[in-house]
């Protein structure tokens, strides 16, 4: 990973506000670009395999509003913590030096954030769970599928307590115990310690996936808020996306990246 910053340190220094580590991945554009053979017979409750949605994480546009009809609406609470939070993109960007995203320091992204942003993940089942690995961060969670109930007072953690259950051919996960200090996009949309997130998974067939989540967080919003559907695709062993990339945040990548891009650019020494 090193070694592609490195190499992408010209480019960068035009478009800081980019992470070193969202530009050590492959090209946007021709992830996907190879989708998986025509669709065949398939258990749709085995959804094995390496997955990649379109959209999120770039444009104009907020991540986590590209998959709603009207932004989130926020609390007292939630709009003043919104303020707070610093970004390098968004209508209120800082140079990202001046921010205080917490990817800066190479902190994990979380699951929301993971979740709409435009990387790939890949789905193994594992008996009494369901593995998720994420390719951005390199990072991974288990949905517990051995009909436990999520926790009443969960520590907190990056990707959170997950449980599941299948609702017909539906793969439904209720997640909690989501480490507040992340935040839910690159645009600083906050959620709290209060914060209960419901995924639901359905496979239409054996390519394609379909994604909705419902946040509902009484701390920061006023009422629950459910996503549009997003689909992912399945990538077939001649795509360029078949196998995961390792994709770290390593402290000392993001440090030197620091110090050779994001300060200078903002005048930090």
């Amino acid at each position: 990973m090193h070694n592609r910053v490195a190499g992408s340190i010209a480019v960068l220094a035009l478009m800081t506000v980019f992470s070193s580590a969202a530009l050590a991945q492959r090209g946007g554009g021709t992830r996907g670009a190879a989708p998986a053979a025509p669709s065949v017979p398939h258990d749709p409750h085995d959804l094995t395999g390496v997955w990649l949605g379109g959209g999120g994480g770039g444009g104009n546009r907020n991540p986590v509003t590209q998959w709603l009809r009207q932004a989130p609406p926020l609390t007292a609470e939630g709009k003043a913590k919104m303020d707070s939070n610093k970004s390098g993109k968004g209508p209120r960007a800082v140079m990202p030096a001046l921010g205080n995203d917490p990817i800066g320091d190479a902190n994990p992204p979380g699951l929301m954030r993971t979740l709409v942003y435009n990387r790939p993940l890949q789905i193994i089942n594992a008996g009494d769970q369901i593995v998720t690995l994420f390719e951005w961060g390199h990072f991974w969670r288990s949905i517990w599928m051995d009909a436990r109930k999520v926790p009443d007072d969960p520590d907190p953690r990056w990707y959170g307590y997950s449980v599941g259950h299948w609702d017909g051919d539906t793969l439904v996960v209720d997640t909690v115990g989501l480490d507040p200090r992340g935040w839910l996009d690159e645009w600083g949309t906050p959620f709290s310690e209060e914060t209960k997130v419901e995924e639901r998974w359905h496979r239409v067939d054996r390519d394609t996936l379909e994604l909705t989540f419902t946040l509902t967080d009484p701390k920061y919003y006023s009422k629950p808020w459910t996503s549009d559907t997003r689909t992912f695709r399945l990538q077939g062993k001649n795509s360029p996306d078949h196998e995961l990339l390792e994709v770290i945040f390593a402290p000392l990548d993001e440090q030197e990246f620091n110090r050779r891009v994001r300060n200078p650019a903002a005048g930090v020494k």
